[in-house]
């Protein structure tokens, strides 16, 4: 007995792919967190003085330096002649606060440095960011 006529599926199956979703999903919100873009930096902690709580990149420039006095900007490798004129693009986007995130072990020299760039850049004031000492964050 040979069957005369086949019928034709045409309807995809689309279980997998909403099962490779769901699995690509929760990678990526595990990993999200992970993937900070921030310098590995410990400033020096003290009991004294306003801990911020949350600084808003889109209005403040957050400048960190690693113990070896490398500055970063968003995770993005910033030379120190170049600190100026971000500091000029950063007032023209909209960014009143300038805040310097130093490791405990950088030289105060190019701390210093550091600050007088910004200042030429058109921040008259910069926050130096510090830890607090009781492990309040």
């Amino acid at each position: 007995m040979i069957r005369q006529g086949y019928k034709q599926f045409s309807s995809i199956n689309v279980t997998n792919l909403v099962d490779v979703t769901f699995v690509l999903l929760v990678i990526f919100m595990l990993s999200a967190p992970v993937m900070q873009r921030s310098t590995d930096v410990s400033p020096p902690s003290t009991d004294q003085g306003q801990i911020i709580q949350r600084l808003d990149p889109g209005t403040s420039l957050v400048v960190e330096m690693d113990g070896l006095g490398n500055m970063t900007v968003a995770g993005e490798v910033v030379a120190p002649e170049d600190l100026s004129s971000l500091a000029e693009a950063a007032i023209t986007s909209g960014r009143v606060d300038a805040y310097l995130r130093a490791d405990g072990e950088v030289q105060y020299a190019i701390l210093a440095g550091a600050l007088t760039e910004l200042r030429r850049g058109g921040y008259a004031n910069v926050g130096l960011i510090q830890e607090s000492a009781s492990g309040i964050e």
